[in-house]
């Protein structure tokens, strides 16, 4: 299997190495936020990095679409593989959702059109962590990249288990009703929580679609 998580942990003991925090007696959940943001660019490019390399060997794509994801952990804290959702398409072999993002850590999963389908690569992954005080949230993800038609990206935040690991649960009718009206971007906030998308047309890939997702806390 192949890396799919980059960037080192910020933790408490990393801000505890820096001389703005060394004399601060509580070092919070919003502190680390703050770090990570700081260290998105950097943590990023990376990923990026991997993934630039690596549509150097699928730069024919099979003739399908592609979906090379990324998604940056600005919470403060780990988030947890919680669930997945396929619409149509599914990961790629070499690919995982990454069990856990740590806070700075940039996750990222590669998601394609089935062999022999024409449907795109359509679907959805939900994370799970707290916010700044402590109360547990989801973060759901998910993203439209037909063979014909534009590319979308929906995210929402809600109470954890709110999404069920169930594929012929309802709210996934609701997920994808939300999903096909979206567009290239999305945003929300909820219970001192935020989660942003973008969808970009990759560059280097035949039917390659980038897509970038940022889950924070609201403050951060």
């Amino acid at each position: 299997m192949a890396l799919m998580v980059f960037g080192n942990p910020i933790t408490k003991e990393t801000l505890k190495g820096m001389p703005e925090y060394q004399n601060k007696i509580t070092i919070t959940r919003t502190d680390k936020a703050h770090v990570a943001l700081k260290m998105k660019k950097e943590t990023e490019a990376r990923a990026l990095e991997y993934m630039e390399n690596l549509k150097k060997e699928k730069s024919d794509c099979d003739g399908g679409v592609i979906t090379f994801g990324e998604i940056y952990n600005e919470t403060g804290g780990t988030i947890r593989f919680s669930g997945q959702h396929d619409f149509s398409g599914k990961l790629a072999a070499e690919s995982t959702y990454p069990g856990k993002i740590k806070n700075g850590q940039c996750g990222v999963f590669i998601h394609k059109e089935t062999s022999g389908k024409t449907s795109g690569s359509c679907g959805a992954v939900v994370y799970w962590g707290k916010n700044k005080v402590e109360e547990a949230c989801d973060w759901m993800l998910s993203w439209s990249n037909p063979t014909d038609g534009d590319n979308k990206v929906f995210t929402n935040i809600d109470e954890h288990g709110h999404y069920k690991r169930k594929s012929n649960d309802p709210i996934w009718n609701h997920v994808y009703e939300e999903l096909s009206t979206s567009g290239t971007t999305s945003e929300r906030d909820w219970n001192g929580c935020d989660s942003s998308m973008r969808s970009t047309s990759s560059n280097k890939v035949t039917n390659g679609v980038d897509v970038h997702a940022t889950v924070k806390l609201a403050t951060a």
